[in-house]
């Protein structure tokens, strides 16, 4: 937005009167009047700029977190939907943005960022038929509270594709991608929350755990899956973040019981 410009100007002229003439005074001599000030503009200053929004573009644009939860399990099966630990993606997009996961199925919905303000929002399938990434873009359209929004949703195409809106970023990512670990993702996200919202080395150590057991047994959820999140070494164990976390201000915080796996 162009700053208004205001220019403001004034001319102050004094007019010094002589005095009246006595039979017993002398008539005083015209003082000269004082110049007048030169004509002045106000400065021109820059409007302050706008504050940075303290919540991601996809408030009020997408529905909160509970609706995200309820409305992927009454799709793809609430009975089968449970909590998964989430691996620390170290590449791509949401490197080290602490997420929380869930699966259904072959499905998985990711939530990333601060739980009570998403910076981005996924749904993936491992092995999905074209009907199935169908029901997962249909899906993802419905949880999203703008019509222009849901109608560029439905734009995308199921390949590979990604468009931008307002802030938004909507993206297709297939299987074959460096950082799709086996599965066929659409992300909704707001670029510049993600960044901001990648945790730090002090909180990593505080939000990622080794978990239990050994990291190269497969449990029955990863048999489904073509991959892990990431990549790993023989004999490496895997981070992943813990239960349930906060965010308080700038900073990611263990809730009172953070449910450690």
């Amino acid at each position: 937005m162009k700053p208004r410009s205001a220019v403001a100007s004034g001319l102050l002229t004094l007019a010094m009167f002589g005095g009246c003439s006595s039979p017993n005074h002398q008539q005083r001599s015209e003082q000269p009047a004082p110049s007048a000030p030169k004509s002045t503009s106000a400065p021109l200053t820059a409007p302050a700029p706008a504050p940075a929004p303290s919540h991601p573009r996809t408030e009020n644009r997408l529905v909160n977190s509970g609706l995200i939860i309820e409305s992927f399990a009454a799709k793809f099966g609430a009975r089968e939907l449970k909590q998964v630990p989430s691996e620390v993606i170290d590449t791509g997009v949401f490197r080290y943005v602490p997420y929380l996961s869930y699966e259904a199925s072959q499905l998985e919905l990711n939530i990333y960022g601060d739980p009570q303000h998403p910076a981005g929002v996924e749904i993936g399938v491992y092995a999905g038929k074209d009907s199935t990434k169908k029901e997962i873009r249909g899906l993802i359209a419905g949880l999203l509270q703008k019509a222009d929004d849901r109608e560029l949703v439905h734009h995308l195409a199921l390949e590979e594709d990604e468009l931008e809106r307002d802030g938004l970023t909507f993206v297709v990512t297939p299987a074959t991608a460096d950082d799709a670990y086996g599965g066929w993702w659409i992300s909704i996200y707001d670029a510049n929350a993600i960044e901001k919202a990648r945790a730090s080395d002090a909180e990593l150590k505080v939000l990622a755990q080794t978990p239990p057991g050994n990291g190269n047994t497969p449990t029955p959820t990863d048999e489904k899956k073509k991959e892990r999140k990431r990549a790993r070494k023989p004999g490496e164990k895997p981070r992943v973040y813990i239960k349930d976390y906060s965010r308080e201000g700038e900073v990611y915080v263990p809730s009172e019981s953070d449910g450690r796996w």
